[in-house]
């Protein structure tokens, strides 16, 4: 797939499961949506003992978070030494991973940090993935959000994953390229009676 093929797949997928999971208010409850997905959710504290019976210890000591998935059923670990800002990006990046096909049986993916320029192709989808599932771009536009700092306090993300987002919609609002998707006007309706009390 080329780079703009794996952002439509990230972005149509963000958007599925926000339509999929019900989400109709923002900060999106990253947690919720992955119960209503039949993901578990695990800090490396409480997932200590899957973690060693795998042998995977080596992996909480230099990421954020990562997945495993082990007879069929998915799990995202995360570092709840991190703030809870990255927490929710590092639960939305790793469901990117699960939603995209990125991870497979007993192998972890083992990257996980703010979203960079000089990612390879699965790490910016994942991000992609998250920034959309966190932030979507038709709920911004509507409520006329523009700074990466208003974005970090509107939808509970770190200030470095609000600016990545902010990037994107600041190219999407120069384009005027909002609700021309079936399915971000789905989304958009879904947010609607949110979006109505905000302004």
């Amino acid at each position: 797939m080329n780079a703009y093929k794996n952002y439509q797949y990230a972005r149509d997928s963000a958007w599925k499961i926000l339509r999929d999971c019900k989400a109709d208010r923002l900060p999106v409850d990253v947690l919720q949506v992955c119960k209503e997905l039949d993901i578990r959710v695990l800090s490396y504290e409480d997932g200590k003992t899957i973690i060693e019976r795998h042998k995977f210890q080596r992996f909480t000591k230099r990421t954020d978070g990562f997945t495993l998935v082990l007879y069929e059923q998915p799990i995202i670990f995360y570092n709840s030494a991190c703030t809870k800002e990255r927490i929710r990006f590092t639960i939305a990046h790793e469901l990117g991973h699960i939603v995209l096909g990125h991870v497979e049986w007993n192998r972890p993916t083992i990257i996980n940090r703010e979203p960079s320029a000089h990612d390879n192709p699965r790490e910016t989808a994942a991000n992609q993935f998250a920034a959309r599932l966190l932030a979507p771009a038709c709920v911004l536009w509507a409520l006329d959000v523009h700074k990466a700092e208003d974005i970090a306090q509107l939808c509970d993300i770190s200030l470095p994953a609000a600016l990545f987002r902010a990037q994107r919609m600041a190219e999407l609002y120069r384009r005027q390229r909002f609700l021309t998707s079936p399915l971000e006007q789905e989304v958009y309706a879904q947010f609607k009676p949110f979006i109505n009390q905000e302004v």
